[in-house]
């Protein structure tokens, strides 16, 4: 019963915000589709964090305030108001889109952010992550359901770009981004694996001679996302 009066209250809010300014605008800023945008408004769907942080920039609206504090996303999220005693315990991620590429094992100084969303220090501390090298994503597609589902928020850090096996990071390799599970074979070739074996995904597989094709951005350290439905 809590969660579904939660649920209700973040989507009284969105609707509100979204009110505020327009679905119109609001579709134009975010690229969310307007008729996902027209159920919001009317309060007959609930959004994923990604979209939430989203619509939270386009509005201008606080995101603690729009995700609220006991519900599941103001558990993640942090409030850019407060005192200044909590300010210093939040960190401004850089949100870059999707396509942003990686250089040197850092996401390059060109690709500029498309939004930052505030994270407690604490938080990423506890994920095992730095949180000054910390960077937003949002996953594309279906290579990685159900570990990442189609438009997940994911958080990434890029001071730990030592490849692990069985952990999963954002690669790029030549001018495409990835978001795969590394995987090293007793040979030391790396290959790059998506966990929706279903859908036939071939790994991709890294000798030597290709070694300066792949840059790593930083490894996946959070995944956050609505309940995904049955499939």
């Amino acid at each position: 019963m809590e969660d579904l009066e939660e649920d209700q209250a973040i989507r009284d809010r969105l609707s509100a915000a979204i009110a505020k300014t327009g679905a119109k605008q609001v579709a134009d800023r975010t690229g969310i589709p307007l008729g996902t945008l027209n159920k919001y408004l009317a309060k007959s769907s609930g959004a994923s964090f990604a979209n939430v942080v989203k619509i939270a920039e386009a509005t201008g609206t606080d995101l603690g305030s729009l995700a609220g504090s006991n519900s599941k996303f103001g558990k993640i999220a942090v409030g850019m108001e407060g005192t200044s005693s909590a300010r210093h315990d939040i960190v401004r991620l850089p949100r870059f889109d999707a396509r942003a590429s990686a250089g040197r094992g850092l996401v390059p100084v060109n690709d500029m952010p498309i939004g930052e969303v505030a994270f407690g220090r604490d938080f990423l501390r506890n994920l095992g992550a730095n949180p000054e090298y910390c960077y937003i994503l949002e996953a594309r597609g279906d290579s990685m359901w159900p570990t990442i589902p189609d438009g997940a928020l994911l958080i990434a850090d890029a001071s730990k770009t030592e490849v692990d096996d069985g952990r999963i990071y954002h690669f790029n390799v030549m001018d495409r981004a990835l978001v795969k599970r590394a995987r090293w074979s007793l040979d030391g070739k790396l290959y790059l694996t998506s966990d929706n074996t279903a859908a036939g995904y071939p790994p991709e597989e890294f000798t030597a001679d290709r070694i300066d094709e792949l840059r790593v951005g930083g490894r996946i350290m959070f995944t956050g996302h609505a309940p995904m439905p049955l499939r």
